[in-house]
């Protein structure tokens, strides 16, 4: 059976080898410059620029790309401007840096619409333009939708017993959807059909990394965790790779391929511990921040190109590529055509500027902002660093002192840039809570988008938190395997270290709360101290209502027991908790709809509540106060249906209950 595996994985490598050298060979053909060319982006998610082989990984796990590499131009210092998904891509398609567009973190913001993107810039100039994602992370509320005709992301997935669903669509299920949406965009015999810019975005080799490919592991490499996941993480990408290779087959198939201006980047890379973090997004060392790039523009040489390039510069090098005038849009980046054309022109005179606000979002510690120029890279938080990537590659040495005229120079940049910030965007509100619970399942930011203090100083340095960050990770990681002992073990401890964090206390609530009733005072103590220090948390209000309901009927059955013992005075202090409790519920679940109006299980808590006080006033004879309750209990419901989708069966129940509570009114109605 074994040699048989070997003999077909032979073959395969074989096939894909051929497959690459035919790409390569396919010199690209010159198309008329009064026919604009049709446009392919795709971003590979998560992506280390030394984890494809045309920047130098070995054994190559991208053949396909390095076959395409070898007709392109090839960027080989290249970065992001943040490492986390939603404001790279929003830098990629405006242009901009996170400080003028104003998306500074996943799922907090939205891309304000006075912000241009590639796709409404194409549009002015006769384009179709259509997208097809992978991630929920720019699911259409977060505003990247801009200017495209179609933009395909995965389907929302409804909370189930508590659970929140994280949606990703693999490699083949994207290509497949781009493939379909090409067909239509292809044209046909004797038909002319207008330009089109296709985005496609795969998500893959985001954690956790599970490749539908994925082979059995040697024991040398499985007994180590280490390098099973770095090993796992190249399988994605490699998955990755070979479904693009379906792609550029069915492109040639339609006849587009030769002709195709082709760009593939990453929104930034993955540390895999070899830069203070398991992940990405809380710092900005170079396997982050640094990012494959290529162009493939038909009729234009290959080459190597050595300036450095940031994703702000892909949107005017490419609009001038096109032949497109450029020069009424406003842009961080600039054309790097004189250095694609004269290699020798030396660089210009500028630094590339890089930021991440997830620390502040998440944690409450120090933001973080830096530039690079040259070989050396200053980065800010509450201390400050700089390093020498010449002379110290893994940035293990930190050279920054105030009398260094380097830093000086580069921190005069930085002040520069910040000092032009515009306004952030506007905190998003096409999602829901229970949206953000998902993101934050996968370990997104899990704060609020707030306004940060102007003297970094004062806040904790991330830099000195790197172990606090690690043991974060670990606790998701085995919440998401089960194991949520182990992950409430971390997160106490955490805490300890941590205080002031809501994000850690949030999560230990949670986890604590569906750990069962035995945990169910400490999660409501956590959650209590998580919304003394973020009262804008829906997630933590919602919980705390359903701790409250929880607690609630403990001390009414608790009271009931005692009365039907004839204890009836023991049974008053249980009665006065369970109102006390009820009365928290009932705040907690309205709290929760402050936060987020549309919040489904925050009203179905909520209605619930407010049914359960109307029947117990009616029983104590208070028919007003009753009445005024249920007609509470309908308007939360008639909201309740309105916000969720008429297929799902809480839909009809909330029907149901609507029709119920009425039939309760008239019941209640006052006498003539």
């Amino acid at each position: 059976m074994r040699s048989s595996t070997i003999f077909f994985c032979t073959l395969l490598a074989a096939a894909v080898a051929r497959r690459a050298c035919a790409i390569a060979q396919q010199p690209p053909t010159d198309a008329s410059a009064s026919s604009p060319r049709s446009v392919l982006v795709i971003t590979l998610d998560t992506t280390r620029r030394d984890y494809v082989g045309f920047m130098g990984k070995r054994p190559s796990p991208t053949p396909v790309l390095d076959a395409l590499a070898q007709s392109s131009l090839v960027f080989e210092d290249a970065l992001t401007t943040v490492p986390l998904t939603l404001p790279a891509h929003t830098s990629l398609f405006t242009g901009l840096y996170p400080t003028k567009h104003g998306v500074r973190d996943n799922s907090l913001y939205r891309v304000p619409s006075h912000v241009r993107t590639l796709a409404e810039m194409l549009h002015d100039h006769g384009y179709v333009a259509r997208a097809a994602v992978a991630s929920f992370v720019l699911d259409p509320a977060f505003g990247l939708e801009q200017g495209f005709d179609r933009y395909r992301a995965p389907p929302r997935v409804l909370p189930h017993g508590g659970q929140y669903i994280f949606r990703e669509l693999d490699a083949r299920q994207l290509v497949d959807r781009a493939i379909e949406d090409l067909k239509e965009l292809a044209p046909s015999a004797g038909s002319v059909r207008p330009p089109f810019f296709y985005w496609l975005h795969l998500f893959d080799p985001h954690s956790p990394y599970a490749s539908p490919e994925a082979q059995p592991l040697p024991p040398e490499i499985k007994s180590n965790e280490l390098l099973t996941r770095k090993t796992r993480y190249a399988e994605e990408i490699e998955f990755a790779d070979r479904q693009l290779g379906r792609l550029f087959d069915a492109l040639r198939s339609m006849q587009l391929f030769d002709e195709l201006v082709i760009v593939v980047t990453s929104d930034h890379g993955e540390s895999l511990q070899d830069a203070r973090e398991e992940s990405h997004g809380h710092f900005l060392f170079d396997p982050t921040v640094r990012v494959p790039l290529l162009m493939r523009v038909p009729g234009l040489a290959a080459r190597r190109v050595a300036v450095p390039a940031s994703h702000v510069d892909v949107v005017p090098t490419l609009l001038s590529r096109l032949g497109l005038d450029g020069s009424g849009e406003q842009f961080d980046g600039i054309d790097l055509t004189p250095w694609i054309e004269d290699p020798a022109r030396p660089p210009p005179d500028r630094a590339l500027m890089l930021e991440t606000m997830c620390n502040w979002n998440t944690f409450g510690w120090a933001p973080l902002v830096g530039c690079t120029r040259e070989a050396l890279k200053y980065v800010r938080s509450a201390s400050e660093s700089l390093f020498d990537l010449a002379a110290d590659p893994f940035e293990t040495t930190n050279l920054f002192t105030r009398e260094d005229p380097r830093a000086v120079g580069l921190a005069r940049r930085v002040d520069a840039h910040v000092a032009s910030a515009s306004p952030p965007a506007e905190a998003t509100t096409g999602i829901t809570e229970a949206d953000r619970a998902a993101l934050r399942a996968m370990g997104y930011a899990g704060g609020s988008a707030a306004d940060v203090p102007s003297d970094w100083a004062s806040l904790p340095d991330p830099m000195a938190k790197a172990e606090s960050i690690v043991r974060y990770n670990a606790a998701w990681t085995a919440n998401l395997k089960g194991n949520a002992s182990r992950a409430i073990e971390l997160l106490r401890s955490l805490v300890a270290d941590e205080p002031k964090s809501p994000a850690v206390r949030e999560q230990l609530g949670l986890i604590l709360f569906n750990s069962g009733l035995d945990h169910l005072d400490e999660a409501a103590s956590e959650l209590d101290e998580t919304l003394k220090l973020d009262p804008r948390r829906g997630r933590s209000w919602y919980m705390r209502a359903t701790c409250a309901g929880i607690q609630a009927e403990r001390e009414r059955a608790a009271a009931r027991s005692l009365r039907q013992e004839g204890r009836s005075d023991e049974a008053r202090p249980h009665a006065e908790a369970e109102r006390k409790a009820l009365e928290l519920a009932e705040l907690a679940a309205k709290k929760a709809l402050e936060c987020d109006p549309s919040y489904p299980e925050a009203m179905q808590l909520l209605s619930r509540l407010l049914v359960d006080r109307a029947e117990t006033l009616g029983r104590r004879g208070k028919p007003d106060l009753a009445r005024e309750k249920l007609a509470e209990a309908l308007a939360i419901v008639e909201r309740l249906i309105v916000a969720l989708p008429p297929t799902s069966p809480e839909w009809a129940e909330a029907v149901t209950a609507r029709e119920r509570m009425k039939a309760q009114l008239g019941k209640l109605e006052a006498p003539r």
